[in-house]
């Protein structure tokens, strides 16, 4: 049997690996295999910390690990050396192409903002009962990206749906709308319009809460009108110190 030969598509400047028909498809089904199994244990992974983020589960839901997409084979079946200037891709399905290509986005977890901060009083902590504003910062709207997998070109628009903030007392507060931020113009005791949250237990003198923003994407893709949306979690922490104020009446 001939061994594979190396060749470069002038074009694109990329380099692939031509094989015989029976090794080709046998590599490729290996391959399609190999993605078909990293993809489902994903949808696994995704589907239970969705479901971890939406109820009062007590532990923290960025244990759901993802497992790493293999890259698409730089392989083409080989044929006439004459006619490979243009080889074919590998045939990948729209969700595939879709799948590793969002598997590459980068988008940073928003990072979990409270206002006002306990470094500001005097005590250098939150207060119990006291209406906290929450909000996230970061680049909440990134600008939609363009791609391209085994040759097929597709885009990518990712949305911020929610963000969802373990207050690390076992409860969660859900928001939609993150775009309130505190100010020092902002009336003492006011609530959040949009997105607050209120301790009813001292974390102090034992240590902090730890606040956990949850944050739920939806990565809208297209491929020649094929769309679809894949569902992507993140997640990022800080720490509040929350004590009791007492009131000294005489």
């Amino acid at each position: 049997m001939a061994e594979p030969s190396r060749a470069t598509n002038q074009g694109s400047g990329a380099s692939y690996t031509y094989l015989p028909k029976n090794e080709y498809q046998s590599q490729m089904a290996a391959y399609k295999k190999q993605l078909a199994a990293a993809v489902a244990a994903n949808n696994a992974a995704t589907n239970a910390r969705g479901q971890c983020i939406a109820t009062n589960d007590q532990f923290g839901c960025d244990r759901f690990g993802e497992t790493a997409l293999p890259d698409a084979p730089d392989i083409r079946q080989a044929g006439d050396p004459a006619d490979a200037a243009a080889p074919a891709a590998p045939v990948l399905s729209p969700q595939e192409v879709a799948y590793l290509a969002s598997a590459r986005l980068r988008l940073t977890p928003p990072k979990p903002m409270i206002g006002p901060s306990p470094q500001l009083n005097e005590w250098k902590m939150a207060a119990v009962g006291y209406p906290l504003w929450l909000w996230a910062d970061g680049d909440l709207d990134p600008a939609p990206v363009g791609d391209s997998v085994a040759d097929i070109a597709v885009s990518l628009d990712a949305h911020l749906v929610k963000v969802v903030f373990e207050m690390g007392d076992g409860r969660k507060v859900s928001c939609a709308d993150l775009g309130t931020k505190w100010t020092p113009a902002v009336e003492p005791g006011t609530k959040s319009p949009t997105c607050g949250y209120a301790y009813q237990e001292p974390s102090l003198p034992a240590g902090s809460y730890t606040v956990t923003a949850n944050a739920v994407w939806a990565i809208d893709w297209n491929i020649n009108g094929t769309t679809g949306t894949i569902p992507l979690y993140q997640s990022a922490s800080t720490e509040v110190p929350v004590g009791e104020l007492q009131v000294l009446v005489r």
